[in-house]
């Protein structure tokens, strides 16, 4: 059998599992994976602040090392991922990364800091949508959705809905995400897109 990855990142499966535990829609069609302890889990990651509406921090980090002593990895980790010990790796997103793992890029990054701007003041951001390339600067966003990456497009469907409550730009018959941190956030955009939904009582 040949793997795809046995790659753990411990904030993706935890606050993914987090989401699922809590998340209004699909709270019990999709079975959620086990949580790692939070002790383990480091503060400050570009996926904590996709994730978590009541992230506070000023900054993120985007960059992985590698942890190789396996002796630190949290019981659970060891006890799923060793069953390739060959294989398996663990990945910390810290200040000293140097490893893009998700292979983010420019226009994410943008979208990013503009999610980390939203999470530090909700009512300073704002969206203009007639740009042909992407830029943030002085709290205002220029881009056209249709230009951006795929974790840039969700992102920008989050925040579109958040600061405008309108969410005409995601066509439910298609897929944005090509792989996996795109599809749990994906996921994670579309239940607030029913939250909102639901409220309004829209069918």
């Amino acid at each position: 059998m040949t793997l795809a990855s046995t790659k753990l990142i411990p904030e993706l499966q935890y606050q993914y599992s987090n989401f699922i535990k809590n998340s209004s829609v699909n709270r019990y069609a999709i079975d959620f994976p086990s949580s790692i302890p939070e002790i383990y889990l480091q503060n400050q990651t570009f996926i904590e602040l996709l994730f978590n509406e009541e992230y506070s921090y000023d900054l993120y980090y985007h960059l992985y090392k590698e942890n190789t002593n396996r002796y630190s990895w949290p019981d659970i980790v060891k006890k799923r991922t060793l069953i390739y010990p060959t294989s398996a790796q663990y990945y910390e997103c810290t200040y000293d990364g140097t490893n893009n793992l998700f292979n983010l890029e420019a226009d994410d990054l943008t979208l990013l800091n503009t999610l980390l701007a939203y999470r530090i003041d909700s009512t300073s951001v704002t969206i203009i949508t007639d740009a042909t390339s992407t830029i943030f600067i002085d709290d205002i966003l220029y881009t056209s959705y249709n230009i951006l990456t795929g974790l840039a497009q969700l992102i920008f469907l989050y925040l579109d809905l958040k600061i405008y409550g309108n969410y005409s730009n995601y066509n439910n018959e298609t897929l944005i995400s090509n792989n996996l941190l795109e599809y749990c956030y994906e996921t994670f955009v579309l239940d607030k897109i029913f939250d909102i939904v639901s409220i309004k009582g829209i069918s």
